[in-house]
């Protein structure tokens, strides 16, 4: 019944939010989340509707990532695979504790027309409906030896921080979250999770929830594998350009 419910509930937030369904989630999928003894991870940026199978390459230029390890962060340079429709790139993982890829997706600027979507500026054009910059952010908890710094605040703009250790983690348990914007947490509305392999079906969450008691939301985790959690955030300041921001954050890990 409480299953049946959710359902319910996650079907409601996408009819009242159609701009959810609109754009490619932004992911970063390392082939392991959990090491042992191997100190280079190579993993993908992947863009999906279908988690977590990539559908479309994200544009290199567009795309930064970092590897945050200990009280440091390194780039990570990522190359097209056009084949796979990703990018494809190693983190040299240091330390013993936990490390965060964390990776950037630049705001891009999409306007909705009479004749279609336009990978373009408002300025200019005719027939304009609606106009937004989508930016994307993404975070990948990667455990070492040990799981420390599993909760690190890497600094970016939408943030998702965890604030219980998903290797300690099992099915049945809940997973506490908490979503900072500009470093202050916030509540952000619904937040959406699911795992790989849920469903084969575009836009198909296995879970929606919301920020309650001091800002945190609750993940109740009902199946082992890899997660992900993804957070929106909307700022309506209208320029010549585009009308709204819509700012979206992702944080994967991995259940055993």
């Amino acid at each position: 019944m409480k299953r049946m419910l959710n359902y319910l509930l996650l079907a409601a937030a996408l009819v009242l939010f159609p701009v959810l369904v609109q754009a490619h989630e932004f992911i970063l999928k390392p082939d392991q989340l959990s090491l042992k003894g191997q100190k280079e991870v190579p993993f993908s940026v992947i863009s999906a509707h279908v988690f977590m199978v990539s559908e479309e390459m994200e544009p290199a230029e567009h795309v930064s990532v970092a590897l945050h390890s200990g009280n440091g962060a390194t780039s990570v340079a990522v190359v097209p695979n056009e084949s796979a429709m990703t990018l494809e790139g190693r983190a040299p993982v240091k330390g013993d504790g936990a490390s965060i890829l964390a990776g950037h997706r630049e705001g891009m600027i999409w306007t909705q027309t009479t004749k279609g979507w336009k990978q373009a500026s408002r300025k200019g054009l005719d027939g304009v409906i609606k106009s937004g910059k989508y930016e994307k952010f993404c975070k990948s908890v990667i455990t070492g030896a040990t799981s420390k710094g599993f909760d690190k605040v890497v600094g970016q703009r939408l943030e998702i921080v965890p604030l219980d250790d998903p290797a300690s983690l099992k099915t049945g348990d809940e997973m506490r979250v908490k979503v900072l914007f500009d470093g202050k947490p916030v509540s952000s509305g619904a937040l959406t999770a699911t795992y790989d392999g849920f469903s084969q079906v575009p836009n198909t969450w296995a879970y929606l929830t919301e920020t309650y008691e001091k800002d945190v939301a609750r993940i109740k985790i009902d199946a082992p594998g890899v997660w992900m959690v993804r957070a929106q955030q909307t700022i309506d300041e209208p320029t010549e350009d585009y009308d709204t921001h819509v700012i979206r954050s992702v944080l994967v890990f991995e259940v055993k």
